[in-house]
Formats: C-alpha cells, sequence, structure tokens
C-alpha cells in the first residue's frame, strides 16, 4: 500500500473525507473524527486526510486537555511505544496502527509522532513521514533530534534545501551533532547537483568540514 491522493479514492471512501472536511467547517468535530478514522483506516497512506483528522483531533482536544489526563495519558503510552520498537523492524503497519492509537488519545504526543514517521519512513510514505517529523519539531523546536529526523526525512524525499535547512537548525542547537553534519553534508551534494553548480556544492562542503573542526 503507497501514498494516495483524496481524488485517487474509491468513491465511496472520497464522499467520507468530503463529509469530514464539511463537518469539521461546520463545527462537528467528533462526526469529522468518526469520518476521518473510517477513511485511513481503508487507505492509511491518504496524507490529505491525515492532516484533516489532525486538525479536527487538535481542536476536539482544545477544551479537554488537563494536566491530570496529561500525566494519565503518559503513563498508559509507555507500554505501547516499548512494543513499537520491536514492531518497527518486523511489522511497520502494526507500528503505524500504536502511533495513531497514541495520538488519538493526545495529539501532541511527541513520541507518538515521531514513531508516526519512522513507520511511514519504513513503509515508504515520504510526505507522511516529513509531516510527522514536520509536527514534532513544531512541537517542540527546541529539540536537536526532533530537527535531524525531519533533516533525514526531507533529504529521503529528493527535498535537499530543506534537509539543509532542518541539520542547520540541528547544529545550531547542537553543534558537534555528527549525525546533523553527515545530513547537512549529503544534502549539500544533493542540491549541488540537482543544480548543476558542483564547484559551488564542493566549496560549501569545505566550509562546512572547517565549521565541523571548528566545533569539535
Amino acid at each position: 500500500m503507497s501514498e494516495v491522493s483524496v481524488a485517487v479514492l474509491e468513491p465511496c471512501l472520497r464522499e467520507q473525507a468530503a463529509s469530514a472536511q464539511a463537518a469539521l467547517n461546520r463545527g462537528r468535530t467528533e462526526l469529522a473524527l468518526e469520518l476521518c478514522v473510517a477513511v485511513l483506516s481503508a487507505q492509511p497512506g491518504c496524507l490529505a486526510v491525515r492532516r484533516l483528522e489532525r486538525a479536527a483531533r487538535l481542536k476536539h482536544f482544545a477544551t479537554r486537555r488537563d494536566t491530570v489526563s496529561q500525566l494519565v495519558t503518559a503513563v498508559s503510552s509507555a507500554p505501547l511505544l516499548l512494543d513499537a520498537n520491536v514492531q518497527l523492524r518486523e511489522d511497520p503497519r502494526a507500528a503505524l496502527l500504536t502511533a495513531e492509537r497514541l495520538l488519538r488519545r493526545d495529539p501532541q504526543n511527541l513520541a507518538a509522532l515521531c514513531l508516526l514517521g519512522q513507520a511511514a519512513t519504513a513503509l515508504g510514505w515520504k510526505e507522511t513521514a516529513i509531516f510527522a517529523h514536520e509536527t514534532a519539531s513544531d512541537l517542540a523546536p527546541e529539540r536537536p533530534d526532533l530537527w535531524l529526523s525531519l533533516g533525514v526525512a526531507y533529504l529521503a524525499a529528493g527535498r535537499a534545501k530543506d534537509a539543509i535547512s532542518a541539520a542547520e537548525e540541528a547544529l545550531r542547537l547542537h553543534p558537534a551533532d555528527g549525525e546533523a553534519q553527515t545530513v547537512l553534508r549529503n544534502a549539500t551534494v544533493s542540491l549541488g547537483i540537482a543544480q548543476g553548480r558542483w564547484d559551488r556544492g564542493r566549496d560549501q562542503l569545505g566550509r562546512l568540514d572547517d565549521r565541523t573542526k571548528t566545533a569539535g
């Protein structure tokens, strides 16, 4: 199963997606969520509906979230997250379902967002992986590991310029991060090749090497 757009969904699913958007526009978040879940159960690779579900979920949780529920959610999520590491290796589709389950409990769950991104990567869903890692880095912009994951996702999708920006942000927060330096180097080479300016890319790599030595 691959990523799909709403336009290529089966007619019944396409109608449900349209109804979910209409329900959200009318403030009927519970109906919108029900319809989104139904579509994603049949076509989990539909990123547009996944985005719609998140918008509805955030709106639904806006007036229901409190400190106690956050603590309860964190405790109850821990066993699922432990199992997810095994799922990622053996059954990424199951890991995706775990991430969805956790995010439906708490859409701000950073660990679940990272799991969603990792599962999407394992499934070859590059844009879904970017969505998950972008969302996570937006929620916690002070964490260099989230920017690094986003940079890796961008690079895998061929978005070298975005990968450079994400890697640079990771390095701003953690200058000695060797993985971020590697992503930056690879993205710089990729961008240089894409633009037909290898010499420029080589010069940028030279500056990066100087920066790495300074950071070390």
